[in-house]
């Protein structure tokens, strides 16, 4: 591609794109928004009043219906697809058909997961590879400052003793933004796929040898429990049915999930992680905490309300919110430690910058087809009561209970 600056198109104005992208790519060099496509055409064009507001961009707004249009804007080398879960593999099939009709694209971005379930995810990923696009799969958890601090120290000092063997990462907040986040059908599954994803994909980054080519980590046993805690009490599933139109007493999905899965390494030792996640905490924003343990040595990261935070009383009303996921406007509040995200920040620049080169994301897709398998694999447990093997399960026609027509 030419010297200028790497035009990104988003594919899907919704809370992902507007609220954790956007701001990020202020500070993406060389890069900026050029292309917004989403089906309310409202969100749009707020959504590019916002990059032009920000300097993010000067994007070109596209209708729904347009997404070929977007693929074959000259201003646009990568597509950055944040769209709902239940769009992903008709979305992909028509960029993938633009591009053969002779579009120009230097890379494919998928916000994760790839899609609803591992049969659409490979549907997803043979239709990329058709066409031998890069691809990154945008997963935050492996491109946070803090994690990769915390794995970079503990691996390089910890070495001597051994290689760590447990992982353990939480993550929790009051519950999705959206109706169809709330939608088995639609999202693929609940909590699991929604939170989990991000637990099982970083916990398998700290435990992976950071010397290794690619993983040195093979998945054994997947064993997993899944419930349905809060969001299916009367007075919460009215609630969800008077701001979302769901009717989750009749089809709830898993408000809460535990994933344990057991790894073998390229030395034949075993390493363990453990992921748990929910919809059910009732805090100022997202709860996480990602630990790591070794021999002779532990580290963890945490975000949570006990971090630097303020105080307001109720009697301060109509305030507004500024925290990720914040249930509230008065009582504790967290105090934002940085302008923008910085795992956003270099998950995005570290797609521009390896499409630029013509290579794959720190993630591709193939990662993101990983972790969905994981993620299957600790549906299919709970299901049954039993652990899974994927090496001897096929998951590939799996579908969670809470997804099935």
């Amino acid at each position: 591609m030419s010297d200028r600056e790497f035009g990104v198109g988003f594919v899907g104005a919704g809370f992902i794109a507007s609220t954790m992208h956007l701001p990020s790519f202020e500070y993406v060099p060389d890069a900026n928004i050029t292309g917004i496509l989403n089906p309310t055409r409202s969100k749009a064009e707020a959504f590019a009043a916002e990059c032009r507001a920000t300097g993010a961009g000067d994007p070109a707004v596209y209708d729904e219906g347009q997404l070929v249009d977007l693929v074959h804007d000259q201003n646009v080398d990568g597509i950055w697809v944040t769209s709902p879960n239940y769009t992903r593999l008709e979305t992909i099939e028509t960029v993938v058909e633009a591009v053969k009709d002779g579009a120009r694209l230097d890379g494919i971005a998928l916000e994760k997961p790839v899609a609803r379930t591992l049969a659409e995810s490979e549907e997803v990923a043979t239709l990329v590879r058709e066409v031998e696009i890069p691809t990154a799969y945008l997963e935050n958890y492996v491109h946070d400052p803090e994690i990769a601090g915390m794995k970079e120290r503990l691996w390089e000092r910890g070495r001597p003793a051994g290689r760590p063997y447990i992982a353990r990462s939480q993550a929790e907040h009051a519950g999705p933004h959206a109706a169809w986040f709330w939608d088995g059908r639609r999202q693929g599954g609940g909590a699991l796929t929604d939170m989990l994803c991000h637990a099982l994909a970083g916990n398998e980054f700290i435990l992976t040898d950071p010397e290794a080519d690619g993983t040195d980590l093979t998945p054994v046993s997947i064993s997993a429990d899944v419930e349905t805690l809060k969001w299916d009490q009367p007075e919460y599933a009215e609630q969800l049915r008077e701001e979302y139109n769901i009717d989750y007493e009749t089809a709830p999905t898993d408000d809460y999930a535990r994933v344990t899965v057991t790894y073998e390494t390229d030395e034949g030792r075993r390493v363990v992680s453990e992921a748990t996640g929910s919809w059910c905490f009732v805090g100022s924003g997202v709860r996480r905490r990602i630990e790591l343990l070794g021999p002779e040595y532990s580290g963890q990261v945490v975000t949570d309300e006990t971090a630097s935070s303020v105080f307001f009383s109720d009697e301060l009303d109509e305030g507004e919110g500024w925290a990720e996921k914040q249930t509230a406007t008065s009582g504790r509040m967290p105090v934002a430690g940085e302008l923008v995200d910085g795992a956003m920040l270099a998950e995005n620049h570290d797609a521009v910058e390896a499409f630029r080169r013509g290579e794959n994301g720190f993630l591709d897709i193939e990662d993101g087809l990983a972790v969905m398998e994981l993620c299957m694999a600790g549906y299919r447990a709970a299901e049954t009561g039993a652990a899974v093997d994927p090496r001897v399960v096929d998951l590939s026609g799996y579908v969670p209970p809470s997804a099935r027509e």
